[in-house]
């Protein structure tokens, strides 16, 4: 498998480190409340936050991948199994703008095994100075994304970029999903 690009390993595996570390504070306030600590109105404010973050992640933790991106297929890697990833089985890529200094690569594909969809996410390693540069600027895309879009394109002819999901639309999901929780929170306080 001659490697073209991979994922950032120190990201990925950063995030499956502090993932749990977020699920054992909203254990920690699920545990103070069930013996009956008097929780502050900061505290109590935050418990719908720590809700939400720790669905998204444990979300995180079942999407993320480790990937390595080869001419022939891409190897993805989580925390329990190895799976080849066909470009002809790949029905959109996504490079998502919201990321805390990191992109988020988003892959939609077909399980060939069970025949449903699946989406992955992708924290890509940054090659050359241009790529680390666009950080900067969240808008250009990264050569893993161009790449892994010529590959689907070469096995998939009538793929459609135009069919791809907008950019914002990992950002629009938090940013819309984390809205119910802080109404809550201020319902909490009042």
């Amino acid at each position: 498998m001659d490697t073209k690009y991979k994922s950032s390993t120190f990201a990925t595996y950063s995030q499956y480190i502090a993932s749990p570390i977020i699920i054992c504070i909203f254990l920690y306030y699920v545990y103070a409340i069930s013996i009956g600590k008097h929780l502050t109105q900061d505290e109590l404010f935050f418990i719908p936050f720590w809700i939400w973050a720790s669905i998204v992640v444990i979300i995180n933790i079942i999407k993320l991948r480790n990937v390595t991106v080869s001419e022939n297929g891409i190897l993805m890697k989580s925390l329990v199994a190895k799976n080849i990833l066909l470009y002809k089985d790949i029905e959109w890529i996504n490079q998502n703008i919201f990321g805390s200094s990191w992109y988020i690569i988003s892959i939609k594909y077909k399980n060939t095994e069970t025949g449903k969809s699946n989406i992955i996410f992708i924290l890509p390693e940054q090659y050359t100075n241009r790529e680390s540069w666009s950080i900067l600027n969240p808008f250009v895309e990264l050569n893993i994304t161009k790449y892994i879009r010529e590959q689907i394109i070469k096995a998939n002819p009538s793929y459609q970029i135009q069919d791809e999901p907008s950019r914002w639309y990992l950002a629009k999901w938090i940013f819309l999903s984390i809205l119910p929780f802080l109404v809550i929170s201020y319902l909490l306080i009042k």
